[in-house]
C-alpha cells in the first residue's frame, strides 16, 4: 500500500494542476493512514492484553501510550547538570546543598518563652516495651515492600523474605538486645540520599529534597518499634485529637470532614469565620534531638525507649546516590529521616504539645500541616484573640525549634456572600523570633498574606465556602484524563478501560467527597456530566446508541455510581458505627409512621449552609435508606447493602 501512494503521488507530481489525479493520491493516502492506524491499535491492543497478567508492565504500556512516561531519576540530574563536572562532584553538591539548607534555618535559642506546664498535658499512663517473638518478626517481614531499593548494605528485602524462617529468631534477639540496652546498631545509621525533584529549575540543586533509604534491617527494627508505639499512643488518646496524620482510622478525608461540618455550623449561625493555614520550613529535618526526647517523656515513654531513640539520632551519616556514584559521607546534625519508619511517629510526638498553646482557635492537624480557625459576629472582637494565638504558636515553635514559614502562612476570611466585612483585610501578624527577643520593639514584620482561596490538603477551599474553586479543579483534571482515554478507547479493551476509569477517575472524584459534595447541585451536575462522557468510552458502540435518549443510564449498566450517590455512599458509611454521630430517634406522643419506622429526627436549620451540617445530612441521609439497611450494625453487609441500594434507585 505505501508503494501504491507513493506512486500516485508521484503521478500527480507529473500534473499538479490535474485535480482528478489529486483526489485519487488523497483517497488513497488517507486509506493507507486508516490501516496504518488500525494496524497500530491492534499492535497495541494484543501488547496490553499480553501483560494483563502482569500489572507493573501493564501499567508501563498504558503510561507510554498516554504519554505519561518519565525519565529515570539519573538520567533526569545527569542531562540536566552542568557537563563539565563530574558525577562525584554533582553527588557532594547535593549533599552540601542539603546540609547548608537545613543549617540556615535551625534554630537553637536556650530562652524559652512559654512554660511547658501551662499547656502540655501529661498522662499517667507509661509505656513498657513487649519483647518481640519470631513469630512478630514474621509478621512484620510480610508486610514490607520488596519494590524498594537496597539501603547502603545492598540488602534487599526480597533476600530477607526468602530465608525469613531462619532469620526470624536472629532478628528477633537483635530487636529485643537493642531496645533492652538502648543502642542502635552504628552499621545501620548510613542512609542512602535520593534526590527527588519538586518544582522549578532541573538545574538548581535546592530544588531537590533528600529522600532517605535506609538497610532492610534497619527497616525492620524500626517497624517493630513503632508498631508496639503507635498501639500504646493511640489506645491511651496520647495524641491530640486535632491531630489526623499517620494515625490509624484518621486520614486528610477525617480531617476535611470535621473541618467542613465546623465551618458550616458557624455560617449557619451567620459568623464570620477567620482561618490560618501556617506552613513550616523543613519541619521533619530540623527537629532537635533533646526536645523530641523531652516532648517523649511528656508522652509516657520512658526507659528503654527513650535511651533507644535518642542513640537512633545520633550519629546518623547519609551519602547521596546518583547513578551508581556516591557522595562523601556527611554527618546528620538534626532532624529525622525522610523515608524512615520512626520519623512520622517521632513528629508526632514532637508536635503533639502545639495545639495546647491555642486558648482561643479551634485546630486541625495533618503531621506538620496546621490550620487554626476562630468564627465571629464582629471580625474586630475576633482578631486580637486570633493574634494571641498566632503569637503563641510563634514562640511555641521557637521553644521547639522549628521556623515558621512566613511567607507561606496564608490568611483566609470565610464568610456567606450576604454578609459584610466591617474592615477590608485583618491585619494578623507572624513575628519573627528578633521581634519577640526586642519585645515588638520597632517591628517590621508583614501581615499574614490574606487569600481568596486556598489549598489544603489538595482541597482548594475559597472564601464564601461554595466549593466552586475546587470543583472547577477536579473539572480540569478530569478534561485532561478524558482526552487520554478517547485515544486509549481505541486501543485498550474495555474490560481494562473500565480498571483505569476506577483507578484514575474514581480517586479523583472521591477524594474528599464527602466534604465537597455538600456544595450546590449545579456543580454536581458538572462533574456528573464529565462522568457520564467517560462512561460513553467504557461501552459498546450499539450500547451507546441504545442510551441516546437519556446516557445517565450508563450509570447503572457500568456499575458506578453518579457523584451525588457516591456521597450518599460516603457520608452513610463513615457515620456508621462512629459514637459521635449517636443520633435521636423521632418521638411523638402520637403514632405517626416516622415512630413506627424508628427514623431519625432531623433538625431545622436556618440557611443552605445549616444544610450541609452533619447534624443534618446523617439523619437527612439515613431516613432515606430503608430500615433493614438503617439498623444494619454490621459494617461490611451495611456497605453491601447500601450499594446495592443505590444502583437499584438510579434511573
Amino acid at each position: 500500500m505505501i508503494e501504491e501512494k507513493d506512486r500516485l503521488f508521484n503521478v500527480w507530481c507529473n500534473e499538479p494542476k490535474n485535480m482528478l489525479k489529486r483526489l485519487n493520491y488523497t483517497r488513497y493516502r488517507n486509506r493507507c493512514q486508516k490501516a496504518i492506524n488500525k494496524s497500530k491499535n491492534i499492535y497495541d491492543t494484543n501488547s496490553i492484553i499480553d501483560c494483563k497478567n502482569n500489572i507493573k508492565k501493564l501499567w508501563e504500556k498504558i503510561n507510554s501510550l498516554i504519554g505519561n512516561t518519565k525519565p529515570s531519576l539519573d538520567s533526569l540530574i545527569i542531562s540536566n547538570m552542568d557537563s563539565s563536572i563530574s558525577i562525584s562532584e554533582v553527588c557532594n553538591k547535593f549533599a552540601i546543598t542539603f546540609t547548608e539548607e537545613i543549617e540556615k534555618i535551625k534554630h537553637q535559642c536556650n530562652e524559652t518563652w512559654i512554660n511547658r506546664k501551662e499547656y502540655v498535658a501529661l498522662t499517667d499512663r507509661s509505656m513498657r516495651w513487649q519483647p518481640v517473638t519470631a513469630s512478630d518478626i514474621n509478621n512484620v517481614i510480610k508486610t514490607m515492600s520488596t519494590n524498594k531499593s537496597p539501603g547502603s548494605d545492598l540488602v534487599r528485602m526480597s533476600d530477607i523474605k526468602i530465608i525469613a524462617k531462619k532469620l526470624c529468631p536472629v532478628l528477633a534477639k537483635l530487636v529485643n538486645l537493642s531496645v533492652a540496652t538502648g543502642t542502635f546498631p552504628n552499621k545501620l545509621k548510613e542512609a542512602i540520599v535520593r534526590p527527588i525533584h519538586k518544582k522549578g529549575n532541573f538545574k538548581d540543586v535546592s530544588n531537590y529534597r533528600p529522600i532517605a533509604i535506609l538497610s532492610s534491617v534497619d527497616k525492620i527494627i524500626e517497624k517493630c518499634v513503632v508498631n508496639q508505639l503507635g498501639k500504646y499512643l493511640q489506645q491511651n488518646n496520647i495524641v491530640n485529637k486535632c491531630q489526623h496524620g499517620f494515625l490509624k482510622g484518621k486520614s486528610t478525608s477525617t480531617l476535611l470532614s470535621e473541618f467542613t461540618d465546623e465551618i458550616n455550623n458557624y455560617l449557619e449561625d451567620k459568623k464570620i469565620v477567620i482561618s490560618i493555614f501556617f506552613d513550616y520550613k523543613k519541619a521533619f529535618d530540623t527537629l532537635q534531638k533533646d526536645t523530641l526526647i523531652n516532648a517523649m517523656k511528656e508522652c509516657g515513654v520512658g526507659q528503654p525507649l527513650n535511651q533507644w531513640f535518642s542513640d537512633y539520632l545520633t550519629g546518623r551519616s547519609y551519602r547521596v546516590k546518583v547513578g551508581d556514584t556516591l557522595s562523601d559521607r556527611v554527618e546528620v546534625r538534626s532532624g529525622v529521616p525522610q523515608g524512615s519508619g520512626c520519623g512520622p511517629i517521632c513528629y508526632l510526638m514532637h508536635v503533639n504539645s502545639l495545639c495546647g498553646v491555642l486558648r482561643h482557635c479551634s485546630s486541625y492537624m495533618y503531621a506538620d500541616d496546621l490550620c487554626v480557625l476562630r468564627a465571629g459576629t464582629d471580625i474586630n472582637d475576633i482578631c486580637p484573640l486570633i493574634q494571641q494565638d498566632i503569637d503563641a504558636v510563634v514562640k511555641w515553635s521557637h521553644d521547639n525549634g522549628i521556623i515558621l514559614n512566613a511567607d507561606k502562612t496564608k490568611l483566609l476570611v470565610i464568610r456567606s456572600p450576604y454578609s459584610h466585612l466591617s474592615i477590608p483585610t485583618p491585619k494578623l501578624i507572624t513575628h519573627e523570633y528578633s521581634c519577640f527577643h526586642n519585645h515588638l520593639i520597632n517591628c517590621n514584620c508583614k501581615p499574614v498574606e490574606a487569600v481568596n482561596s486556598v489549598t489544603y490538603l489538595g482541597v482548594k477551599i475559597d472564601e464564601s465556602f461554595s466549593w466552586s474553586c475546587h470543583v472547577d479543579y477536579i473539572c480540569s483534571k478530569l478534561r485532561i484524563l478524558l482526552s487520554k482515554f478517547y485515544h486509549l478507547s481505541y486501543k485498550v479493551p474495555i474490560k481494562i478501560l473500565r480498571c483505569l476509569y476506577i483507578s484514575l477517575v474514581e480517586s479523583i472524584i472521591s477524594y474528599a467527597l464527602d466534604s465537597y459534595g455538600l456544595t450546590f447541585k449545579t456543580y454536581i451536575n458538572k462533574l456528573e456530566s464529565l462522568q457520564i462522557r467517560f462512561l460513553k468510552l467504557l461501552v459498546t458502540k450499539k450500547t451507546k446508541i441504545s442510551c441516546k435518549d437519556d446516557y445517565r443510564k450508563l450509570f447503572k449498566i457500568c456499575k458506578i455510581l453518579p457523584v451525588h450517590l457516591k456521597h450518599t455512599y460516603l457520608l452513610a458509611i463513615n457515620q456508621h458505627g462512629r459514637k459521635e454521630h449517636d443520633l435521636p430517634i423521632v418521638t411523638n406522643n402520637h403514632s405517626t409512621r416516622s415512630v413506627a419506622a424508628g427514623k431519625f429526627n432531623v433538625p431545622r436549620v436556618n440557611n443552605y449552609f445549616g444544610d450541609r451540617t452533619l447534624k443534618k445530612r446523617i439523619p437527612y441521609v439515613l431516613n432515606s435508606l430503608p430500615a433493614d439497611i438503617r439498623q444494619e450494625s454490621n459494617k461490611r453487609i451495611f456497605k453491601s447493602k447500601l450499594k446495592k441500594y443505590l444502583f437499584k434507585i438510579l434511573i
